[in-house]
């Protein structure tokens, strides 16, 4: 009876490790195509961008650029600007930021889903957002000559402090479906799982 009640809970306890873990196992190496626009909606630049979508922060307490280094793909294409054109990649930027103020849906297109910033239900705001409250995206040059984001969601070209082409992103989008981080909680609701198990298997002992 005993050998029964304990390959019941390591069969439980696998069952709620998979189902928990299972975010986890599609995290990895992913593809986003970036597009952005200036103000009369013509698209003026895309990125491909490839890293561990681990490296993307998805509860941050001081948000922090990801060092290019750690960067495994990186093509941007300028077309349409007045100056800034051309095609750039990993050897012209420093780094990338690339943050969300809570855990996303990477299986859709990430600008404009809501995301809750802080505790309060109510001060939720849509991911691409201008102010980047709710999280942040943007490059960071090398050389001046070279189109870099000087605020979240944004990327500018003609480095001439006029910011007469000022991009904003309007899509950043991943190649297949890769999950976000588990949170802190769904560890513990795993913990919870395990205890509730154990105590099931105890009383059923002492029967």
């Amino acid at each position: 009876m005993m050998m029964n009640s304990l390959k019941k809970m390591a069969v439980a306890a696998a069952a709620l490790c998979a189902l928990t873990v299972a975010p986890l196992a599609q995290a990895g190496m992913v593809t986003f195509d970036i597009k952005w626009a200036n103000a009369s909606g013509v698209d003026t630049a895309f990125a491909e961008l490839t890293l561990d979508s681990a490296l993307i922060d998805t509860a941050p307490a001081v948000p922090h650029p990801i060092d290019i280094s750690r960067v495994t793909g990186l093509k941007l294409t300028v077309s349409g600007a007045s100056s800034g054109n051309g095609v750039f990649g990993m050897q012209d930027f420093s780094s990338i930021l690339f943050y969300a103020m809570g855990p996303m849906d990477f299986s859709r297109e990430l600008i404009g889903q809501r995301v809750v910033v802080g505790t309060d239900p109510r001060g939720d705001t849509s991911y691409g957002d201008a102010d980047g409250i709710s999280g942040g995206f943007a490059f960071f040059a090398r050389e001046l000559t070279t189109p870099t984001g000087v605020r979240p969601f944004a990327l500018v070209t003609d480095r001439t402090g006029e910011y007469s082409d000022f991009l904003t992103v309007r899509s950043i989008l991943a190649r297949g479906n890769v999950s976000a981080v588990p949170e802190p909680a769904t560890y513990a609701m795993l913990l919870a799982g395990l205890a509730l198990v154990a105590a099931r298997a105890r009383s059923k002992n002492r029967r």
